[in-house]
């Protein structure tokens, strides 16, 4: 809990003065960070990522397009398909949290080994494949 109180507190102090409509929900944070991470990418890879509907996926799209997070230009191999990317804005929003992200791994590195990283990321891994698992038990209506 401490962790996303941290990640709270890092987000309210670099975004306190966006009203509350312009900054990602959390499932769009998820779609930014997939678009950021796929070349090329287009609607049917969030699809097929996210194993959702086209009809969810293209209503996210829209939506966060209309906020002025993404833009959509036709793919000039193939003008059926749209190619994804995020907007000039949200991109530099994302160096400055990348910034971020980078200057405090290269603190932390001063204090922790690459194995206590490596150590980190797969407990951390555990603890969300785990919490997973018991969303996918215990809340079955979620899977639909």
């Amino acid at each position: 809990m401490a962790a996303y109180a941290n990640i709270a507190i890092i987000e309210l102090r670099m975004y306190n003065d966006k009203p509350d409509s312009s900054r990602p929900t959390f499932k769009e944070s998820l779609y930014l960070y997939a678009i950021y991470s796929i070349k090329n990418c287009t609607a049917s890879d969030l699809v097929a990522l996210f194993n959702s509907s086209k009809a969810l996926v293209s209503q996210t799209i829209i939506g966060m397009e209309e906020k002025g997070f993404i833009v959509r230009t036709k793919d000039p191999k193939d003008n059926r398909r749209q190619i994804i990317t995020l907007s000039p804005a949200r991109l530099s929003e994302t160096q400055i949290e990348s910034a971020v992200t980078a200057e405090a791994m290269r603190r932390l590195s001063n204090k922790y080994s690459n194995e206590d990283f490596t150590n980190t990321s797969r407990i951390i891994k555990e603890i969300t494949d785990c919490m997973r698992e018991v969303v996918m038990e215990q809340f079955p209506i979620v899977n639909n």
